[in-house]
């Protein structure tokens, strides 16, 4: 919605309306409305407000069109995105693009904003090299430059991770998800534990245990519908996968933890979904109160761990590739290679004198 201009005179300062009780100012070039404040807190409240708003604005601003357009590509497209914190990989760009403007940039500029602020962090320059492409491309649509500088910006790939947890550090990781240090009990970490338990014996993805609804969970066909959503878009793989005695026990768990029952499998005692922020800090948690440091182990190191133990279990490679739905066996292969150790079968006798 667009600020109109005013018909007849207020007092008020250019661009600040009175809407819902409040005041609002329709910051210049980015088509959003900055609530400042109560219109019962005054307008001396009011102006303060305003006036570091706008000493903000101007310092984020600078003298270059990128930080502009690319707020308008974020408007765009955030829609477009299922990652939450996509919108905010653009608050990088605009601060260390904002006195460019963006038909200047050439890959010397990208090298130097990517290793400049996240040296030695290969998976994060990847991401922003991503973002940056898809908005230069952007860019090269709507006609303000001719070349995406991110065609030529090589990036080392980053070492594929290794990390496997084992058994001991399992269990004692999935105890501290219920009890505190002092042996109180943790209000959420049942349900943690619920999602730890469906991640390790449905071998998916956390985020699509996180989101599964129990529209998804067939009784009939005593089966549980998973579309990964990493590959919806893609190659569009599924599985479905037996409710197993194992899994109908946690699923029950799940039905019968808390007040309200939503519609999802893992929920708040309120009955909301869980976020992905929300589970990565219970899990960081309880690896401390373990005793192994919150960043040894990531809730993505459970998949890899269901995986790598059912390996070791006799199943086959295709047949972990279905339960994984990967497109590819070799996908699957890549998972484990790194988290496999070979055992030697060569058996060395000293010599003896002739």
């Amino acid at each position: 919605m667009n600020a109109r201009r005013r018909q007849t005179p207020d007092g008020l300062p250019s661009r600040v309306y009175v809407k819902h009780g409040s005041y609002y100012w329709f910051k210049p070039g980015t088509n959003r409305w900055v609530k400042l404040c109560r219109v019962s807190d005054g307008e001396t409240a009011m102006l303060e407000r305003l006036t570091a708003e706008k000493r903000k604005a101007e310092s984020a601003t600078g003298s270059g069109n990128i930080p502009a357009l690319v707020d308008d590509y974020v408007d765009l497209h955030k829609r477009k995105h299922k990652e939450k914190a996509w919108p905010h990989y653009a608050e990088y760009v605009k601060s260390s693009f904002r006195d460019v403007d963006v038909d200047q940039v050439d890959p010397a500029y990208v090298v130097e904003f990517l290793t400049t602020n996240w040296d030695g962090k290969l998976h994060m320059q990847r991401v922003m090299r991503a973002f940056l492409s898809g908005f230069f491309a952007w860019c090269i649509i709507k006609r303000h430059m001719s070349v995406n500088p991110c065609r030529e910006v090589k990036l080392k790939k980053p070492k594929a991770r290794d990390v496997y947890i084992p058994d001991g550090h399992f269990i004692a990781i999935r105890n501290a998800l219920a009890k505190e240090k002092s042996g109180r009990d943790v209000r959420s970490g049942e349900m943690m534990q619920c999602f730890v338990d469906l991640c390790y014996l449905t071998m998916q993805r956390s985020t699509d245990v996180r989101n599964l609804q129990w529209m998804h969970v067939d009784r009939e066909a005593k089966v549980i519908h998973f579309q990964p959503s990493k590959t919806e878009d893609s190659t569009g793989e599924a599985v479905d996968w037996p409710i197993t005695p194992e899994i109908d026990a946690v699923l029950e768990r799940a039905r019968t933890f808390g007040k309200v029952k939503g519609k999802h499998v893992i929920h708040s005692l309120s009955g909301k979904p869980y976020g992905a922020t929300a589970v990565r800090s219970a899990w960081d948690r309880a690896c401390e109160r373990a005793g192994l440091g919150e960043s040894v182990y990531t809730v993505k190191d459970i998949r890899a761990k269901a995986l790598t133990d059912a390996e070791r279990a006799g199943y086959t490679m295709e047949q972990l590739r279905v339960a994984a739905a990967h497109s590819d066996v070799k996908t699957t292969e890549i998972y484990l290679k790194s988290r496999l150790t070979p055992t030697s079968v060569v058996r060395m006798n000293m010599p003896k004198a002739g």
